[in-house]
């Protein structure tokens, strides 16, 4: 199974014929998004930086609500939470998506304002694989990030929502993440291939991608 990344939230997560895709952004973000084609799309977040689900072809399922769903084969759960803290006058909703792709379970936090609550954590259960925001602004910074990584214990933790050439969106770059991990020296790799036998069992891998054009 191949991962790529395309920039904010957006990633690729294809076997075979089958794609999903996540929080496809608008260029309103300064950012193009390429030219990709899904069976499903998942949203987090209705802002331009997540949902441009019409940028995607192939006539894709779009998930974009909690609930959980079966589509081309995968399993969904779509979990309420918060795009902002409590203490703001309005809070808005975020969708935390968990996927169960060919016995692998992907977690995507969106647009995460907060820590997970405890109920929140037991919805998104045992992660293979965790995508996290770490760039503040729009989402959790980097201090809360590590924060949700020790409360999740993924077993590889993929970061997103970083700063990257062309953003408008005012990120924090990705060294603040990397530095609060000890994972400063950390690679990054054009795409990840995951396999479930070559998982870490009592650590996490923390992996960064290239963004794919």
């Amino acid at each position: 199974m191949k991962i790529q990344y395309h920039g904010h939230a957006c990633f690729s997560i294809t076997e075979g014929k089958v794609t999903v895709i996540t929080d496809p952004y608008s260029d309103k973000t300064g950012m193009k998004l390429p030219s990709l084609t899904a069976n499903v799309v998942t949203v987090s977040h209705d802002h331009e930086a997540f949902n441009n689900v019409g940028a995607v072809k192939g006539d894709p399922t779009i998930l974009n609500w909690p609930g959980e769903y079966e589509a081309s084969g995968i399993y969904f759960k779509g979990i309420h939470s918060f795009h902002n803290p409590k203490e703001d006058k309005e809070q808005l909703e975020n969708t935390v998506f968990t996927v169960n792709f060919n016995d692998i379970r992907f977690c995507h936090l969106g647009a995460q304002g907060t820590k997970l609550t405890p109920e929140q954590l037991e919805q998104v259960g045992d992660v293979d694989v965790l995508f996290v925001p770490v760039g503040g602004k729009l989402t959790v910074d980097a201090k809360k990030a590590k924060e949700i990584v020790e409360q999740i214990e993924p077993r590889v933790i993929i970061p997103m929502m970083y700063h990257a050439d062309g953003s408008k969106l005012g990120l924090a770059p990705i060294k603040e993440f990397l530095g609060l991990m000890g994972a400063e020296a950390t690679q990054a790799l054009d795409e990840f291939t995951v396999k479930k036998s070559e998982m870490p069992e009592d650590t996490s891998k923390l992996v960064v991608l290239n963004i794919a054009k």
